[in-house]
């Protein structure tokens, strides 16, 4: 009797080793199997994802990319052109962390240094959420006015200037939300065509404004005298208020200019209203 309770005791310690050790197989398996997908997703080419982009009917006529190296986590690309805008070279590295609360966050540096006339470059936090709300964080750029000439097609005019961007916090929700926090300086602000005109510096101020973001415009002692706002609510409509002048040191033709937009109150200003939706 005794030699058949030592005998089950051996079976039954068995039995424990082999479902320790086919517990130990499965638990090593599974290890090795996300260890796996881990490393290709961690090693994910960037020129393969860059190629999703390119091949898309809707984009690869707007957004052009070259020599992409990297990841999609960390990677480069010799040359970015977005509608015309050219970024020149792009560098990012992207944070796994908020992918856990469905946001896409990547720090992009890009610099364009081509000619003299064309210098753009910037550097910040870009993030966007798998709804689509756009935000930008501690974000900085500076750029000509005349790089954005793609995006001013079938304007009768072109305006010139330097910009200076500093943007602390945007965020963007279509159709509900546009709320900015940032600075920006345009220097040496004019029009070069159909004449050449000179406005002198700049300066807006955005601050957001409920669901939507308030841009306080004035000029900083050139010819142009520029004082007034732009208010812009979340839905995407418009009130423009502003009131400008010429100084003494102002050209004709911006005194001239400023006729076009009516009679001069009696502060010698001219008032522009305009009402709209984006």
């Amino acid at each position: 009797m005794a030699s058949k309770t030592k005998s089950s005791k051996r079976k039954s310690r068995r039995q424990r080793r082999k479902q320790n050790t086919r517990r130990k197989i499965v638990r090593y398996s599974i290890f090795a199997v996300v260890s796996y997908l881990v490393f290709l997703i961690a090693t994910f080419p960037a020129s393969l994802a860059t190629s999703f982009i390119t091949s898309n009917p809707q984009l690869k006529n707007q957004v052009k990319i070259t020599a992409v190296s990297g990841t999609i986590w960390s990677g480069s690309a010799a040359n970015v052109q977005i509608s015309g805008v050219n970024l020149g070279a792009l560098k990012w590295q992207v944070s796994a962390l908020p992918l856990l609360i469905g946001e896409i966050s990547s720090y992009v540096n890009f610099k364009n240094l081509s000619s003299s006339s064309s210098n753009i470059s910037g550097s910040g936090t870009i993030a966007m959420t798998f709804g689509g709300s756009l935000m930008l964080d501690d974000f900085s750029a500076a750029f000509p006015v005349d790089a954005l000439t793609p995006f001013m097609y079938g304007m009768p005019a072109r305006f010139s200037g330097d910009v200076q961007l500093r943007v602390d916090e945007m965020i963007l929700e279509p159709g509900t939300r546009m709320n900015l926090k940032s600075k920006i300086s345009v220097a040496n602000a004019g029009l070069v065509s159909p004449q050449k005109i000179d406005y002198g510096n700049i300066s807006i101020q955005a601050t957001p404004n409920d669901s939507g973001t308030q841009l306080v415009l004035n000029d900083q002692g050139g010819p142009l005298i520029l004082d007034g706002n732009v208010k812009l609510k979340g839905n995407g409509v418009y009130n423009i208020n502003l009131s400008m002048g010429a100084r003494e040191t102002a050209s004709k033709d911006l005194e001239n200019g400023l006729r076009f937009l009516g009679r001069r109150d009696s502060s010698g200003k001219y008032n522009y209203r305009s009402n709209g939706k984006l």
